[in-house]
């Protein structure tokens, strides 16, 4: 079972991934019975494990960042940040940590060669398609992370993945159920049905009074729309002067400095034979390993194949099947010990056992790539290009700060701060959440204008991030509430509303007076006239048909099936008004015998897939009764 986990979790699933942290992309349902807290430290506690107000904080911040990303021009951050997706995300937080509790105490592990897979499969530290140990480190310290953060966080998102692709996997579909799927998914219906035609009502002004009460009873609908207008300042990088020369001390200073960048590693296509230790073993365990490993050793240098060897007894299931071979590895990828055998061994030549955190290994090292240097003058262009960049990165977060702090010792007022620092504060026209013209138009903008906090107060905001280098500080100078519009202002409006509601309700009356007709004998040929139309026939309707209208058969499909000779009546909604009769004489049931074996099991497939869903669902479920959850609602 183990093995079987662990080859699911190895490989594709990290191919999109840059350096982020990694979560699991389970769409759980559902809210469970929990028992909260008036003062906690933490926003959830599972078992003995707290999630605290940190951990959910850089959670969700993760989750509004993606959103951004995914929904660029698009993002409203009002929309995003609702109590409904807070809540939504602790959920899937809770359930994580209910998995890894349920994988500890089963004993499921993810070893060291299967972080080193995942993290060299990953396209952002690669080179040519390579894994380059050069561009790992880089990308990570531009994260802030470290390799070690790295390979807990991919540990415990693989550990994570572990017993959901097993129940996934063990979901099964039988035949029976299969065939009973096919039946209803093909099934089709007979039905006869006749569209009413809405009755005519008198064209003439609607009483005054039934009109002021409709529109006092519906004023909602007539409201203005909130509208603001802000003073604000803006500042781009593009706007921040700086020098356009490099001289050419700072620029080879620069190349000293990075140099790393632009050394190509020496590179080792290695193999290896690993002869596992526990991590508890003692002193005899690690000997007798230790011996097994001599054994091989001698075995290989008496003239037996190493790959052979690796092949029947490497204990690295995740190299075995290929004769030990780890590929090309580069300096600081894998475990010091290793590394530092692996780049010192000869070519061709087994090492002495060399062990590391997870056992013995014995190397084999059957070709050398050598590192190369590119010269300072093949790269000072590129160097001067990221020099200036940093510079005018560096002066705008400079002047970004100022205007901050400026802005903060007078927040009553921009037009200070922006002239204390050679800056322009405009104002826009008023606007609504719909947005307007120039910087108005941003979402994050519109969405800041719109917070009660800077309606209220009337202060400015915090900066606000309009992309790369680009930010804003705005304040409301200006706010039009939303406002029930006066009637005389809207009467064509209403008029028109209520209009059509009488006729709706006419419509709906007429209706269901013709469908009581024919529940009570009558036929649809007899209700014809008094309809205003005349009845059409469907044969082997399908379900999913888009003729007649959806809404006649989505209700032909929701009738029962009437005994042989007998007929079921239902009312489709078709539009504003709009209603048909249905009368429903039969059904015939799909053949699935009739669908291809191809197509049968895409079919197969796709209703095993919705099994284990519906498994793993109920097994967190079933965890949730075994293991205390406990929210603190007001930590959200």
């Amino acid at each position: 079972m183990l093995q079987k986990l662990r080859e699911k979790t190895t490989g594709g699933w990290l191919a999109g991934v840059i350096v982020a942290i990694l979560v699991v992309p389970f769409a759980f349902f559902g809210v469970n019975n929990y028992f909260s807290s008036a003062v906690s430290s933490y926003v959830a506690k599972v078992g003995e494990t707290e999630i605290t107000p940190d951990a959910f904080r850089a959670r969700f911040e993760q989750y509004r960042q993606s959103q951004r990303q995914q929904l660029g021009e698009r993002y409203d951050p009002q929309q995003v940040d609702t109590p409904i997706a807070r809540r939504q995300l602790l959920e899937q937080m809770v359930d994580e940590e209910l998995l890894l509790l349920a994988s500890e105490k089963m004993g499921l592990t993810v070893t060291g060669g299967q972080i080193r897979d995942a993290i060299a499969a990953i396209p952002a530290f690669q080179v040519d398609g390579r894994f380059n140990a050069t561009q790992y480190q880089l990308l990570l310290a531009a994260q802030g992370m470290t390799p070690r953060s790295l390979e807990q966080q991919i540990s415990r998102d693989m550990l994570l993945r572990q017993l959901p692709v097993q129940l996934i996997e063990s979901a099964f579909v039988t035949d029976a159920e299969l065939n009973d799927f096919l039946r209803l998914a093909d099934q089709t219906r007979d039905i006869e049905y006749l569209a009413i035609e809405p009755p005519e009502l008198e064209s003439q002004s609607p009483d005054s009074e039934a009109l002021t009460a409709w529109y006092e009873a519906n004023s909602g609908r007539y409201r203005s729309e909130e509208q603001v207008a802000i003073e604000y300042v803006e500042l781009s990088s593009d706007d921040v002067p700086v020098e356009s020369t490099v001289d050419e001390e700072s620029l080879r200073q620069r190349y000293e400095e990075q140099k790393n960048r632009y050394v190509e590693p020496e590179q080792r296509l290695a193999s290896h034979i690993l002869i596992k230790l526990p991590a508890d073993a003692d002193a005899s365990v690690v000997a007798s390993a230790q011996s097994k490993a001599n054994e091989l050793a001698e075995r290989i240098r008496a003239g037996e194949d190493f790959a052979a060897l690796a092949s029947e007894f490497s204990e690295d299931l995740g190299s075995r099947a290929a004769g030990g071979e780890l590929g090309w590895i580069e300096p600081g990828l894998i475990d010091a010990e290793l590394d530092a055998a692996i780049f010192a061994a000869e070519p061709n030549q087994v090492s002495d056992p060399v062990r590391s955190s997870e056992g013995w290994h014995l190397v084999w090292v059957s070709e050398v790539r050598e590192g190369s240097e590119v010269p300072f003058e093949q790269v000072r262009a590129e160097l001067e290009q990221e020099y200036l960049e940093g510079e005018r990165e560096r002066s705008y977060s400079e002047l970004s700060g100022r205007l901050v702090d400026a802005s903060y010792r007078d927040p009553s007022s921009l037009a200070s701060a922006a002239e204390s620092l050679g800056l322009e504060a405009k104002t826009t026209e008023l606007f609504t959440r719909e947005g307007g013209e120039g910087v108005a138009s941003h979402p994050e903008v519109i969405s800041a204008a719109f917070s009660p906090q800077l309606i209220e107060e009337g202060l400015a905001s915090d900066p606000i991030e309009l992309g790369s280098n680009r930010m804003v500080l705005l304040r409301v100078i200006e706010h039009k509430p939303s406002q029930t519009l006066p009637l005389e202002q809207v009467r064509e409006r209403v008029e028109s509303d209520f209009q059509a509601q009488q006729l709706t309700e006419a419509a709906r009356s007429k209706a269901e007076a013709l469908l009581a007709r024919v529940q009570a004998g009558a036929t649809l040929t007899e209700v014809a006239d008094e309809a205003g139309g005349s009845p059409e026939v469907a044969l082997s309707l399908r379900r999913f048909a888009t003729s007649p209208d959806p809404a006649i058969v989505e209700t032909a499909f929701r009738l029962p099936i009437p005994a042989e000779g007998g007929l079921s009546y239902g009312l489709a909604e078709f539009g504003p008004g709009r209603f048909a009769l249905i009368a429903l004489s039969g059904a015939t049931d799909g053949n699935p015998e009739a669908l291809d074996p191809v197509s049968r099991n895409s079919v197969r497939q796709q209703l095993t897939g919705l099994t284990g869903d519906q498994e793993l669902r109920a097994y967190l479920a079933a965890l949730r009764k075994m293991i205390p959850v406990t929210i603190v609602e007001e930590a959200l």
